[in-house]
């Protein structure tokens, strides 16, 4: 990511921690535009040049949002006087204000912990995953599948993120997608992510124990979603980011045989 759209993604956040209507409806919408900027190359390019005054780029998003409701299009609005590194940055930006207007709707919701379920979903069943990844198969009928597996059993906001995330995967695996939305989805809570890979289901005193090494390493707290494995030999792995604390028995071992052999 560049300076100049980390700069505007921090501003477009700030824009959106400021609005009053974040109602589904509203995610709708910004994910409606985000859809139609990865259809139109000429168009994410015209709203993001810089050489263009800001006024005629507001009048461009204004006439090619026009079906959207006044809110969305007021925000938009606002994001296209930003400077964005890529053009394709401004429609990223939108996906994410999109996943967070979601995360605010559906805050008495499990979203974190739907999205990471439909993502084991996907993975258990390889037909689904290759239909899913298809290019040959409309991004409105791979929505459509996953609706029919997934709707009524996960909430409104959920639904509408990973209908949205398989109709624009723009070169992206649905895993990635859905850990990468459930991530925005905790940091909207002001929550960190780990991942954390277990033999059996943590105990209450393991899971606090958890919490509290990742309170210590990262000065915040983090949602613990568990991943069920049985070739994990004793302890957990934890992963957060693109960092793993390895606390197996398993890898203790291979550290222990290393040292040795050294």
């Amino acid at each position: 990511m560049g300076a100049q759209t980390r700069h505007s993604l921090e501003a477009a956040q700030q824009m959106l921690a400021g609005h009053s209507g974040m109602t589904q409806e509203f995610a709708t919408n910004l994910f409606a535009a985000a859809l139609a900027l990865s259809g139109s190359k000429a168009l994410r390019h015209a709203l993001c040049d810089s050489s263009t005054e800001p006024a005629r780029r507001q009048g461009l998003a204004g006439k090619a949002f026009a079906s959207l409701s006044t809110d969305a299009t007021k925000l938009i609005g606002q994001l296209v006087t930003l400077r964005w590194s890529n053009p394709d940055d401004l429609q990223a930006t939108l996906e994410d204000l999109a996943v967070r207007v979601c995360a605010h709707a559906g805050k008495d919701s499990d979203v974190v912990g739907e999205l990471l379920a439909v993502s084991t979903l996907v993975h258990s069943d390889p037909e689904l995953e290759l239909a899913l990844g298809s290019k040959r198969a409309s991004g409105a009928a791979k929505a459509s599948l996953l609706s029919s597996l997934v709707g009524g059993k996960v909430s409104e906001a959920t639904h509408a993120i990973v209908s949205h995330l398989v109709q624009d995967p723009r070169g992206r695996r649905i895993g990635a997608m859905l850990t990468s939305a459930a991530k925005i989805v905790a940091d909207h809570a002001g929550m960190g992510l780990a991942i954390v890979t277990v033999a059996k289901p943590l105990k209450a005193p393991q899971r606090a124990s958890i919490e509290a090494l990742l309170r210590k390493k990262y000065a915040q707290e983090h949602y613990v979603a568990e991943v069920i494995n049985p070739d994990v030999v004793g302890g957990a792995k934890i992963r957060v980011g693109d960092d793993v604390i390895d606390g197996s028995i398993q890898t203790r071992l291979l550290d222990l045989r290393t040292k040795l052999a050294g």
